[in-house]
């Protein structure tokens, strides 16, 4: 063989391997474990308005222990979004209003100045502390003060709640104490399933995995897109579609009857996960809305859950081959299940798959 078939010969092998192209799912493929995710759709129970009881929703909650969970996602902000909003001027007043409250940013405060700490050493010492196993009375009270101080409320409830002999106000302030009962009868997810999960898996904390720093855009494009949603036709015939009435009809109907996994077993089906998409989402894709502003409402919805599916993922960067619950609105639950199956070592796994069979 002369030169030029030499160079020629290694000419085609270099192509070879300029083009041999390595996916995400070869990497999927050959990773050496798995972490299982479960994104469990929930209806937002703040719509029901009968009080709920601690056993109430305890069909779903046996359904969902069935997966045995490591790890508990809600949707409620991170702490550190929390103090980034706050550090924000006015850009998230409306959220920080609607989703903290000035009950808590008050609490906190008054917290911290006790503890003599900041929001962001409360969160690292919460973070360690809830780390361990096995709490003792004096450390789950400390864990309820330092979840106050972080902005933590739920983490701090979920602790509270477990609380078995009358902490000192030394310990714990009578203001908490007077929060947390209010806090204990709101009608929510968090109170109603990822509460009385972590309390049967022994799992110590939840984590926030929701967000809202898409706001700083987002009234913006709510009033760009705001003339043409009102003179939508499709969004009329959206509201009155069984999307939109058959989960209500449902959540009458375990009102009634107190059989709240029908309505569970329908918001994780794969027929109502398609019409999350085809009927909702495809209202701002080719519809009768403008169609800029419609698709930056898209945008920044895709923003939230995109910022979401990143915070997942930190859970299980810390939960390496575990099981995690992330329990969401349900209409978030499309677009994260999709997000998830492309992540490297992640394996999506349904709540139907746990049903009780018939």
């Amino acid at each position: 063989m002369n030169a030029f078939h030499i160079i020629v010969a290694c000419s085609c092998l270099l192509s070879q391997c300029i083009f041999a192209k390595t996916t995400i799912q070869d990497l999927q493929q050959n990773t050496r474990t798995q972490t299982r995710v479960m994104v469990v759709g929930s209806y937002h129970l703040s719509n029901v308005t009968t009080p709920l009881n601690a056993s109430s929703l305890q069909s779903v909650v046996n359904t969902i222990n069935k997966f045995n969970p490591t790890a508990i996602g809600v949707e409620s902000l991170r702490p550190q979004d929390i103090i980034t909003m706050i550090n924000s001027g006015d850009t998230y007043q409306d959220v920080i209003t609607g989703f903290v409250g000035s009950a808590l940013i008050k609490l906190a405060r008054a917290t911290q100045e006790q503890l003599g700490i900041t929001a962001n050493q409360a969160i690292q010492q919460l973070e360690a502390l809830t780390a361990q196993s096995d709490l003792s009375e004096e450390q789950r009270a400390r864990a309820v003060s330092l979840a106050i101080a972080s902005y933590n409320k739920y983490v701090a409830l979920l602790h509270w709640q477990r609380l078995n002999t009358p902490i000192g106000s030394d310990v714990i302030s009578p203001e908490i104490n007077r929060y947390l009962e209010q806090l204990a009868e709101k009608n929510n997810e968090i109170n109603h399933l990822a509460n009385p999960l972590a309390t049967a898996s022994a799992i110590n904390t939840l984590y926030p995995i929701d967000d809202h720093l898409d706001k700083d855009m987002y009234p913006t494009v709510v009033a760009q897109l705001m003339d043409s949603y009102k003179a939508s036709e499709y969004a009329v015939e959206f509201a009155n579609s069984e999307y939109v009435s058959k989960p209500v009809a449902l959540a009458a109907e375990a009102e009634k009857t107190g059989d709240w996994l029908s309505l569970y077993a329908w918001m994780n089906s794969e027929e109502y996960i398609s019409q999350t998409l085809d009927k909702e989402w495809r209202m701002f894709i080719d519809k009768d809305l403008d169609v800029n502003p419609a698709l930056a409402r898209v945008a920044l919805w895709e923003v939230r859950n995109l910022n979401m599916a990143s915070n997942i993922m930190r859970v299980v960067a810390s939960h390496i081959g575990g099981n995690i619950v992330i329990i969401v609105g349900a209409s978030h639950k499309a677009y994260l299940d999709q997000y998830l199956e492309n992540m490297i070592g992640v394996s999506v796994v349904q709540f139907n798959d746990y049903l009780p069979q018939e």
